[in-house]
């Protein structure tokens, strides 16, 4: 795989973070009275293209008590992109939306897919793909300057998650930071990601930014195996204040924190087989990595406080 990085221009951060304050949801529905206020908006990128995203802002404390700052994750979804065969929003990425919500933080979903045109890449081969994490990377860093331009988001409390080659995103968006941080660009407060793919990373020994990281890996996955990303995080955890969390999930598959039942997919060329690759969840390791991935937020982001 060969994953060229095209950074921008040092300023066209910061003019993002201008724009992001300036542009309105042209297309935002927000459900005024739900739960959880869904409202999908527009993101501009430096290329001038429009990046369409979910955005749920923070709960809002009640009219008794004093508004303040809340934390907010950046979440990036998988090859499969955001929506369900049926056009909805898939279950992981909402519950997701919903768990994290819950704690009392925002959340931004881009759809780097549907932006383009696209559905999913899954079975289309890495080096095929017109769509690289690289780019994920760019879109990820233009959405944390529009976030950190949105009224109530605590700036030094934004965390970045995601799952499978939105995971593989987040770990280059981390590679990309720590060598060129741009003007208008938020700290993070941590990364979370499951089963991502660290061969690339691991082959140029690339180096990350520094901020508290969650790798949660399943020991069978035939995907995106665990061990090259063992080998990486070990490899970062030897530097000197490295914050480095790897969970190896035995008896799971990729997608193990799913409730999907394990198959064989043939139709995915990506995998260490020629036969394709499996995917599905396991029950107690699900458990077990939504119980650390909570646990990990809380941590780096903080605990929702009593109103």
């Amino acid at each position: 795989m060969t994953f060229a990085t095209h950074l921008f221009p040092r300023k066209a951060f910061a003019a993002l973070a201008l724009a992001g304050a300036c542009a309105g949801a042209a297309w935002a529905q927000p459900a005024a009275e739900a739960p959880v206020v869904l409202q999908q908006v527009e993101l501009p990128l430096p290329s001038g293209a429009v990046l369409r995203a979910h955005w749920w802002p923070a709960p809002q404390p009640s009219v008794h008590a004093t508004a303040s700052a809340q934390p907010a994750v950046l979440a990036l979804h998988g090859c499969g992109g955001l929506y369900a065969k049926t056009g909805v929003l898939s279950s992981r990425y909402r519950e997701t939306a919903e768990t994290l919500h819950a704690a009392g933080y925002a959340v931004l979903m881009p759809d780097s897919f549907g932006s383009r045109g696209l559905h999913d890449v899954c079975q289309t081969r890495y080096r095929d793909r017109t769509l690289g994490v690289n780019d994920r990377a760019q879109d990820a860093r233009a959405a944390l300057v529009w976030l950190v331009a949105q009224p109530g988001v605590d700036a030094q409390r934004i965390g970045v998650m995601g799952w499978s080659n939105g995971g593989t995103t987040t770990l280059n968006l981390l590679v990309q930071r720590h060598s060129d941080l741009q003007e208008g660009e938020p700290p993070l407060a941590g990364a979370a990601v499951f089963y991502p793919g660290c061969v690339p990373l691991l082959k140029r020994q690339a180096v990350a930014e520094s901020v508290p990281l969650l790798m949660q890996l399943g020991a069978l996955d035939d995907w995106t195996p665990a061990q090259p990303c063992v080998e990486w995080a070990a490899a970062l955890q030897a530097r000197a204040g490295s914050d480095v969390t790897v969970h190896v999930y035995e008896g799971s598959y990729h997608g193990f924190d799913g409730t999907a039942p394990v198959r064989l997919r043939g139709d995915v060329p990506n995998g260490t087989s020629v036969h394709g690759v499996h995917q599905g969840g396991n029950l107690q390791a699900r458990a077990k990595s939504l119980a650390a991935l909570q646990s990990f937020w809380s941590r780096v982001l903080g605990t929702r406080k009593a109103p």
